[in-house]
């Protein structure tokens, strides 16, 4: 599932409205997406009949979304929910917030299929995702995909850290190319509440690139309820007010 509610990973752009332009290049991409997506589900399903597959969820709200550092729901309240079915490893899931763009989108909808595990004592998770800003204004092309990596491994001591690498071959609007790699210490302060850090690098090709960087307190107030009080900020604040620094408040709860 996302974590917290870098609401995932999800990219973003200044306010300024960039060219339109016709979204043929989303089609092989989406071909390529529900491919996986139904491949994912058979692999996870075929081994094993019998079995149940296993459904998660998280319904939540956030104070503002926030995607790779960058605020998206015009610094106003976005409520979220995600469901997710898995099996031997392997999962499905969807996801949708409240969102907010100069060219009309008022939501953003996350497909994807992906699997976890564990190899070689690190925990891998592996995934490609189907996104789409929803409601932008017709023409414009705003349904990418992206593929993502997550590397975590617990070194003891309450001591965590994650590498994740996230690539785009053909992103949102007029981006081309895009990266994002981010590095994540998670320090655990007591048997409810985890201290993180994280610094990113966004590169993106006819895009805006940038350094990112949060820091933030996660606190269970049951084993369901869950709040996240976290800074984010960037090093090009000159690119418009998505870019700032601001302190976004999350209330999750999990099924």
């Amino acid at each position: 599932m996302p974590d917290q509610i870098d609401l995932h990973q999800s990219p973003s752009l200044a306010g300024a409205a960039a060219p339109s332009r016709p979204l043929m290049k989303t089609e092989s991409p989406g071909r390529v997406l529900a491919t996986l997506l139904a491949g994912a589900a058979c692999l996870a399903v075929q081994p094993a009949v019998a079995q149940t597959p296993e459904v998660e969820g998280r319904i939540g709200l956030a104070s503002e979304y926030v995607g790779k550092g960058l605020g998206k729901s015009d610094e106003k309240l976005a409520p979220f929910g995600e469901i997710q079915l898995g099996l031997n490893g392997f999962y499905v899931s969807a996801f949708a917030s409240d969102a907010a763009s100069s060219r009309g989108a008022d939501a953003e909808v996350i497909l994807a299929a992906g699997w976890a595990g564990e190899m070689r004592g690190f925990e891998v998770d592996a995934q490609v995702m189907r996104r789409e800003m929803v409601g932008e204004v017709s023409g414009y092309d705003s349904v990418y995909v992206e593929y993502q990596v997550d590397v975590s491994r617990d070194f003891g001591a309450g001591w965590a850290g994650r590498l994740r690498v996230n690539y785009s071959p053909d992103g949102y609007g007029p981006s081309g190319e895009a990266w994002w790699v981010e590095g994540q210490a998670t320090v655990k302060l007591t048997g409810a509440d985890k201290l993180s850090f994280a610094v990113a690098d966004r590169t993106s090709e006819n895009g805006s690139g940038y350094a990112a960087w949060n820091v933030g307190v996660k606190h269970k107030f049951t084993s369901e309820i869950s709040g996240d009080l976290r800074w984010y900020d960037t090093d090009a604040h000159d690119l418009g007010d998505r870019y700032d620094g601001r302190l976004v408040g999350v209330l999750t709860y999990s099924f």
